[in-house]
């Protein structure tokens, strides 16, 4: 991206990062971005609370799922209890223009809970659990589930060693990407996608009501 159609406060970014970018060079994606970042920061403090980001997903991109948010934002903060412009950035950056590579890498590491390399059953039981209708027997609700995650595992567990690896994983959405989000949605739909790209590249109607949502 050119380094003159940036603000000031991006072009202090090293070239690195700017490049590992997939926003138009015309620079309007990032420079909007930018605007939206600082009308969700509090007093001027140039950092995102979780809050907000919580609030920015689920109004913008219709990410409602608290647990799955809240990975991404541990994720992308790396463990702060903000974010900086540059993290927001990137977080969009993922969100609208990641490759399927991409997005399985960011998918495994928010279901991967325990940050081991591996999706336990623990972790898809705490993922899936509140998606299950409400039932009169919790033991019920839990056998369905229980059941349920046992056929996941079929499918992802290549080498049956009782647990799902990222090149399990990696093979199964290759092999069928309707999977990739199975366990909770984590991206944005294709559809909320080409929305948000087309606010922020022209639809100033659009974005400015979303702007409103955070002043």
């Amino acid at each position: 991206m050119p380094l003159h159609r940036l603000h000031a406060e991006q072009k202090k970014f090293d070239r690195t990062f700017l490049s590992s970018l997939n926003f138009d060079e015309s620079g309007i994606e990032i420079n909007r971005l930018t605007l939206v970042f600082h009308k969700l920061c509090d007093n001027n403090s140039n950092q995102l609370s979780r809050e907000h980001f919580r609030d920015f997903l689920s109004t913008i991109f219709d990410l409602n799922d608290e647990t799955i948010v809240e990975r991404l934002f541990i994720l992308i903060g790396q463990g702060e209890k903000t974010l900086s412009l540059k993290q927001f950035l990137s977080a969009m950056n993922l969100l609208l223009y990641a490759s399927i590579d991409e997005q399985i890498k960011l998918i495994f590491r928010v279901y991967d809970v325990s940050a081991d390399g591996n999706l336990q059953r623990e972790e898809l039981f705490t993922f899936l659990r509140k998606d299950l209708p409400i039932m009169n027997e919790k033991e019920d609700a839990d056998l369905i589930l229980h059941e349920f995650i046992t056929l996941i595992f079929k499918k992802f567990d290549k080498d049956h060693d009782g647990v799902i690896s990222f090149d399990d994983y990696h093979r199964t959405c290759q092999e069928n990407p309707t999977l990739m989000q199975c366990f909770g949605q984590v991206l944005p739909r294709i559809f909320r996608k080409h929305v948000v790209k087309s606010m922020l590249n022209g639809n100033l109607s659009i974005i400015s009501k979303r702007e409103k949502h955070f002043k």
